[in-house]
């Protein structure tokens, strides 16, 4: 039980160190205590929105990075608590908070969402709020139906039709990211042509083409918890989580999971920050 519990305090010095910007230097250290002392210290629900209780644990930390989604860097923050699970894992909690990535979601969403020769559908997302659990998402689909010619390319326009959209959206945990998927999505057909489009079943094969299609979409680009590449030797493992509502409106999402903090894994990390400098070992 002693050498369990020393690995786990040596792990959380290792992981204090593997933080982005953190090295050998005293006043990268420094500020390090100060940033983990504002998350663990202060009233993270006035500041962030965000309940502390989502990520709570022995040791806190955060992490910001900034990914990037068809060419639009996109910045988004992760809190994360760790505390004993077993003698050699550590229950890991961690809450992101996705606000950057609802900001940025219409120029990210917005685009072809088919193109084939029988029908083109150009998706525009207006507006993004989660709720609950769920996230919301507002726009508008503008499809074309033609008939294909002999090279196999958009040849005669029979139909077009303009819709509005609000599709329903969560997020489940695979493997070491949140996947999202489209729950249901409600289409209100414009005027006229709407009605047509009802009549001769159109408005279901564009609502067919936004539940397919959008749900190839959100599966290619999950939404991965962003941490350092000498954490992958911990092996994390995520085990339930989805997405949760900041504040009115906002969109965050919670993970829990656990990490490997066995002798061995211990060592690999120690080796990986020989080779990043950060420690120093006696020849």
């Amino acid at each position: 039980m002693g050498s369990s519990r020393l690995n786990k305090g040596l792990l959380i010095c290792v992981l204090v160190a593997m933080l982005p910007g953190c090295g050998s230097k005293a006043e990268d250290q420094k500020a390090l205590d100060a940033e983990t002392n504002a998350v663990t210290k202060s009233n993270s629900s006035v500041t962030t929105g965000i309940d502390p209780a989502t990520y709570a644990g022995r040791f806190q930390i955060r992490l910001t990075k900034e990914v990037t989604l068809r060419d639009i860097p996109v910045p988004f923050t992760v809190y994360g608590g760790l505390e004993e699970s077993s003698p050699t894992r550590l229950r890991l909690k961690a809450f992101m908070d996705l606000r950057g990535l609802q900001e940025k979601a219409p120029q990210i969403l917005t685009g072809p969402l088919e193109e084939t020769c029988k029908r083109q559908i150009y998706l525009e997302i207006r507006d993004v709020t989660a709720i609950g659990d769920t996230v919301k998402v507002e726009g508008s689909a503008r499809a074309q139906f033609t008939r294909c010619n002999r090279r196999e390319e958009p040849g005669f326009r029979y139909f077009g039709a303009t819709v509005d959209a609000v599709a329903v959206a969560k997020a489940e945990v695979k493997g070491q990211c949140l996947t999202f998927s489209i729950e249901s999505a409600d289409l209100s057909p414009r005027g006229f042509i709407g009605a047509v489009s009802n009549l001769f079943g159109l408005t279901n094969r564009i609502n067919d083409a936004v539940l397919e299609k959008g749900g190839e979409f959100l599966a290619a680009h999950p939404v991965c918890p962003p941490l350092p590449d000498e954490f992958s030797v911990l092996e994390p493992i995520y085990e339930s989580g989805g997405t949760r509502e900041i504040a009115p409106g906002g969109m965050g999402a919670a993970v829990v999971g656990s990490a490997d903090v066995s002798a061995g894994t211990i060592v690999k990390v120690l080796g990986g920050l020989k080779e990043l400098g950060v420690l120093e070992f006696a020849e």
